[in-house]
C-alpha cells in the first residue's frame, strides 16, 4: 500500500494492489439506542467478537430504536478503534439539545 498526493487536489489516496476479491470472515451486524445526546461525546460497543483485527463500520441516524430519519441535525461519527472485545467510538451531534440517537454497526472479522 502506498499513499501518494491526488493530482485534484490536496487530499492523500489511500492505494491496496490486494486481489479484488479476498476471503472475510464471519460479519455481524447490530443496532443500539444509545438515548438523547448532543455535541461532542465518546461511546463504546462491547462484544467478545471485536478483536483489534477486526473491521468496524458505524453509522449515525437521529430516532429511537428502529425508527430512525434524517432530521435537521447533522449528525457524524468521527473516529472508530476497534480493541479486544470493544469499538470506542466519537459522534458529533451538531444540535443544541439532546436528540435521540441510533447507531449502527457492521463488524468485518479478517
Amino acid at each position: 500500500m502506498a499513499n501518494t498526493p491526488s493530482e485534484k487536489n490536496s487530499t492523500f489516496e489511500l492505494r491496496d494492489d490486494a486481489p479484488a476479491a479476498e476471503a472475510v470472515g464471519p460479519i455481524y451486524t447490530r443496532r443500539g439506542d444509545y438515548g438523547g445526546h448532543h455535541g461532542r461525546d465518546k461511546f463504546w460497543y462491547y462484544s467478545n467478537v471485536i478483536t483489534p483485527q477486526t473491521r468496524a463500520f458505524v453509522s449515525v441516524s437521529e430516532g429511537q430504536g428502529d425508527n430512525k430519519f434524517v432530521g435537521a441535525a447533522s449528525m457524524s461519527v468521527e473516529n472508530v478503534a476497534a480493541r479486544n472485545g470493544v469499538v470506542e467510538f466519537r459522534l458529533f451531534i451538531d444540535w443544541p439539545s439532546n436528540l435521540g440517537t441510533v447507531v449502527d454497526f457492521l463488524f468485518v472479522n479478517p
